[in-house]
């Protein structure tokens, strides 16, 4: 099976969302507005419903009800309502379980959301466009849903050879499969509209220094895996399996500790917006 094939076949993959990588596209407008997002989100009505739901959680806790999406944006920001956005349609297909990894349900979505904080965190200075950290942890493993839903039953022998021959996943998914899930998941989000910024530091996340322009980005993402286990969120059999590479992406002990804190705060704050929002 090719790469091609896996994307094109595997009809259990989640329906391609419009909106995000729409909105990725006005978060690089160093020009756009409020009156951009809005009429973006507003077209899907779910995704409307979920943004008012969360922003009006605990979470935020708003003084009064948020009633429409120019109030939230006006109280919450652009940048908070385009994070809402992210959690709110990541969430619609990252939270299943992937049994061929023993990642339990809300495992892949609880670990995304943990890297998608730290990348908040520290990869700001990595790029000039509002909020692409965030939307790369959050989809950085969603070529785990092609992989299980396309050749899951491979799983056996990749896991036999990361455990016997000591080496990464992604090395024993190429060997066995003939890619890896940074690869599909990359093919995925280039098929679905999303810009080369967020689908090709996803597809070098192991390899970072062959991400040329994106390095720093991909770089930034492989210690973002690192500090969301670090965090406890690494569910799943793989989650030990990861190669790093030091010379890409710089960053102070003691930051990223303290990033790590914040992260699990965040963390947090956005179950609960979630749990609050699934009512």
């Amino acid at each position: 099976m090719t790469l091609d094939e896996l994307i094109q076949n595997t009809t259990a993959l989640p329906p391609a969302p419009e909106v995000l990588p729409r909105l990725v596209s006005i978060m690089k407008d160093p020009d756009a507005d409020s009156a951009d997002i809005v009429s973006v989100i507003s077209k899907d009505p779910a995704i409307v419903t979920g943004v008012l739901k969360v922003s009006n959680s605990g979470a935020y806790a708003p003084p009064s009800p948020i009633a429409d999406l120019n109030e939230a944006v006006s109280m919450l920001g652009i940048k908070e309502v385009y994070r809402i956005v992210n959690l709110v349609t990541g969430g619609a297909f990252l939270n299943g379980a992937l049994p061929s990894m023993e990642i339990q349900k809300g495992g892949l979505w609880k670990h995304s959301l943990a890297v998608a904080l730290i990348m908040d965190l520290i990869a700001k200075d990595c790029t000039d466009i509002e909020g692409l950290p965030y939307t790369l942890g959050l989809l950085h493993d969603i070529g785990k849903l092609a992989m299980h839903h396309g050749c899951g039953e491979r799983y056996t022998n990749v896991f036999q050879q990361v455990e016997t021959e000591r080496v990464s996943v992604d090395s024993a998914e190429s060997e066995i499969i003939g890619f890896d899930h940074a690869q599909a998941g990359s093919k995925m989000l280039e098929e679905w509209g999303f810009p080369p910024e967020v689908y090709l530091p996803i597809r070098y996340q192991y390899h970072p220094k062959e991400a040329t322009e994106f390095k720093e980005l991909a770089g930034a993402l492989q210690v973002a895996n690192w500090a969301a286990a670090a965090m406890g969120c690494n569910d799943g059999r793989d989650s030990w399996a990861l190669e790093m590479d030091p010379d890409v992406f710089h960053i102070e002990e003691r930051e990223l500790e303290k990033a790590v804190l914040e992260g699990r705060f965040l963390l947090q704050k956005a179950s609960k917006a979630l749990q609050t929002g699934d009512n």
